[in-house]
């Protein structure tokens, strides 16, 4: 019973954090963390001394001169980030009073969105990080210039990929692109839930017993069940057990989810147990239930339809 609670409880913070926005961004971020303690090491390792001290090209003797280039760098990716994601917030405004505020958690969820985002905050970690270590010595040995070099080739490659995402916001902001997603994750979804066909003769018949309900016990949206799970158990106590409702339905407490067939009265444990085999959190993710991308689509054509 507690593995069961624990491992529902892992997975619906899992997903939280999977689809929070911060997600990617703060795994690359991380990344591009240890890639530029990765490079001092390098830089300042007896191999990165030697290559600094027999080629010149990759020598910068002047710290003043490496920090203003990091300085510059990290202050116009910060300016660079605050104007595309100016961008995405008013795509994100444009979805919702034309379209349907059921769209925004897919746009938010975005994953290239979140990379580039990803990517700047990267870059400016790494910048930042970078600029603490510069240190005034005339050798120039010290000066992290490998580090640098890598920093420029980082910086071109934002430039590049930013010009990328103005034309994938653009072409991302029209309709009929928002809704091709919205239809393909649908389509995804419902093969993903179908499940097997089932032949006439296999499929279960209700049984002559009295049906025994399994109430909520506090208020949310349902989003599925532990099929793996509720399956053990049905096997364990020789039961049957109906699903009352369908995924993506805002219950109330005391509303009844679940109906069990069993030839004897349920005790309080068993109930309990079955509870936290059903999920209740918040959200509409199409990839887990296909019901939410026909919500969506049914009121971006409601809203097509609308004279206003």
């Amino acid at each position: 019973m507690a593995s069961t609670r624990l491992t529902k409880s892992l997975k619906i913070s899992y997903h939280r954090m999977v689809s929070s926005i911060a997600f990617y961004p703060a795994l690359i971020a991380i990344g591009f963390l240890i890639l530029s303690w990765l490079m001092l090491e390098l830089d300042f390792s007896e191999s990165g001394k030697y290559i600094k001290a027999h080629y010149s090209w990759v020598r910068l003797k002047d710290a003043s001169t490496a920090r203003t280039i990091v300085s510059t760098i990290s202050g116009g990716i910060i300016s660079l980030m605050v104007f595309s994601f100016s961008m995405v917030m008013i795509l994100l405004n444009q979805a919702a009073s034309q379209m349907s505020n059921r769209m925004l958690e897919g746009m938010i969820g975005n994953r290239f969105q979140q990379c580039v985002l990803g990517l700047y905050i990267g870059t400016i970690v790494y910048s930042l990080f970078l600029l603490s270590t510069i240190r005034d010595i005339e050798s120039g040995i010290y000066v992290p210039a490998l580090s640098i070099y890598l920093l420029l080739l980082i910086t071109v490659s934002d430039v590049f990929v930013f010009i990328y995402f103005l034309h994938y916001v653009t072409q991302s902001a029209k309709f009929e692109t928002i809704i091709d997603r919205v239809h393909k994750q649908t389509l995804k979804a419902i093969e993903g839930s179908a499940g097997h066909h089932q032949h006439p003769e296999n499929i279960w018949s209700v049984p002559k017993l009295a049906p025994q309900y399994v109430y909520t016990t506090s208020s949310g949206y349902y989003q599925g069940f532990d099929r793996k799970q509720l399956l053990t158990f049905a096997d364990q106590h020789d039961l049957i057990i109906s699903i009352a409702c369908a995924p993506g339905k805002f219950l109330l407490k005391g509303q009844a989810i679940l109906i069990v067939y069993y030839n004897e009265k349920l005790d309080p444990k068993n109930l309990e147990e079955l509870l936290v085999m059903v999920d209740f959190f918040p959200g509409q993710p199409v990839s887990l239930n296909p019901y939410y991308g026909f919500h969506q689509l049914t009121e971006v054509a409601l809203k097509a339809l609308s004279p206003g």
